[in-house]
């Protein structure tokens, strides 16, 4: 379980890494064979993370792939 939490957590750093670099990224994740079947099971701890860590999360569906689109937190 805590190789899982590390797994998680790393994707959860590396993505906003992304946003922090680019000003956002999209995290894509569905539940088919070939994508990766611990983040489609654990999305939702992912964007707990991020959103705790400060960053917007907006999450739509679109044929079965759910996409994740994480934005760099800014002030106005």
């Amino acid at each position: 379980m805590e190789e899982l939490k590390n797994k998680l957590n790393a994707i959860a750093k590396k993505e906003m890494e992304y946003a922090d670099k680019n000003g956002s990224t999209t995290l894509s994740t569905c539940n088919y064979s070939g994508w990766d079947m611990d983040v489609w099971n654990h999305k939702s701890a992912i964007i707990k993370k991020i959103r705790e860590s400060g960053y917007n999360v907006s999450v739509s569906v679109s044929w079965g792939v759910t996409d994740i689109l994480i934005t760099k937190p800014i002030t106005l």
